[in-house]
């Protein structure tokens, strides 16, 4: 029934039963409609049906459930315990949604990828469009490298952890700055940045050098540092300077032993010269004599002073470290062939 309006009569709308109930026969469509697109879009295909272990099932529903309130990291969680269950094509492909959501580039190009090969519980032709749509955006946002290492062996470490290389010894990084480095006992480590723009495929080459090498200069931009290995410290000169001074005090002191020889010889013949066995005998060399023994006094006792004192030297020398720089000190004492020599600085 509709009511007609006059002038001067308040407005008034009535609706009849039938059409309200048409009006909410149309929104109820439309709100379902809406729901269904929206279950649609964020729906990661992992039914379960009855035949299910009851917790993959139990997984599946509350891994679902995260997925839907946008916690993509206990979605993932979650998916991974079913998978782990029950591997197939479509945890596979949960857990490389999550990944993608959660901005893991890496696993996600991985599980994807292992989605659309697996056989068990095969995607839908719908599900195999959305995830091969998904993984083509994925690999824009990772470089593949060929990692090609010297010695073989050496160990690898991306961002301070062991890298999971692919079957194929391919190595996936996801966009952004990773660190490589690279080392092997014996071996100088070597530690190269990454800046990884996505879609992108490489060669990768490091040699190693051994530690001994004579010259650690960057190369190709790689940064080359020594390990915990202590350089060798400088050969010392000290020992073999030790040994000549050591050498001349054996001379000096070989020369002292022959000049006491010559002077007890020569003091003995002039006694023999001033004290003649009979009183006919007549010694006319005393002076000759005594002149020599002096020399051999001289001789001894020099020759001895001298080989004290170089044999001190090289007593004082032998073992020392290299001299280091020069510090500013109260006093300062230097051996000498000549004696002891102090300075200060006052």
């Amino acid at each position: 029934m509709m009511t007609i309006l006059t002038a001067g009569q308040p407005s008034r709308f009535r609706v009849t039963p039938g059409i309200g109930l048409g009006v909410t026969i149309l929104v109820s469509m439309m709100f379902l409609a809406t729901a269904r697109a929206a279950d649609k879009t964020i729906e990661p295909g992992l039914a379960s049906d009855g035949t299910d272990d009851p917790a993959y099932r139990k997984a599946i529903k509350e891994g679902l459930a995260e997925f839907a309130a946008l916690h993509f990291e206990e979605a993932r969680s979650l998916f991974q315990r079913a998978h782990d269950i029950n591997p197939n094509a479509r945890t596979f492909r949960g857990i490389g949604m999550t990944s993608f959501e959660l901005r893991d580039y890496v696993a996600a190009v991985r599980n994807l990828s292992a989605a659309l090969k697996d056989s068990r519980k095969p995607l839908s032709s719908e599900q195999r469009k959305s995830t091969e749509e998904l993984l083509e955006r994925s690999r824009l946002l990772v470089d593949a490298y060929v990692l090609i290492v010297s010695p073989h062996n050496a160990r690898v470490l991306i961002d301070g952890r062991t890298p999971e290389l692919d079957a194929d010894g391919t190595l996936l990084l996801g966009v952004g700055l990773h660190n490589l480095e690279v080392s092997a006992p014996g071996m100088i480590m070597r530690s190269l940045p990454i800046n990884v723009r996505g879609g992108e495929r490489k060669e990768l080459s490091v040699t190693l050098e051994r530690v001994f090498a004579s010259s650690a200069q960057p190369i190709d931009g790689v940064e080359l540092r020594q390990g915990t290995k202590t350089k060798p410290a400088p050969k010392s000169e000290s020992n073999s300077a030790a040994t000549v001074w050591l050498l001349a005090g054996g001379g000096a002191a070989l020369l002292a032993l022959g000049s006491g020889i010559y002077w007890a010889v020569q003091e003995s013949q002039l006694q023999t010269c001033r004290h003649p066995a009979t009183p006919t005998d007549v010694c006319d060399t005393e002076g000759a004599l005594k002149t020599q023994r002096n020399i051999a006094i001289g001789a001894t006792l020099g020759a001895g002073a001298a080989a004290l004192t170089l044999g001190l030297i090289g007593v004082l020398s032998w073992h020392s470290a290299p001299p280091a720089a020069k510090k500013h000190s109260a006093l300062d004492c230097t051996v000498s062939p000549f004696g002891l020599t102090c300075g200060g600085l006052f």
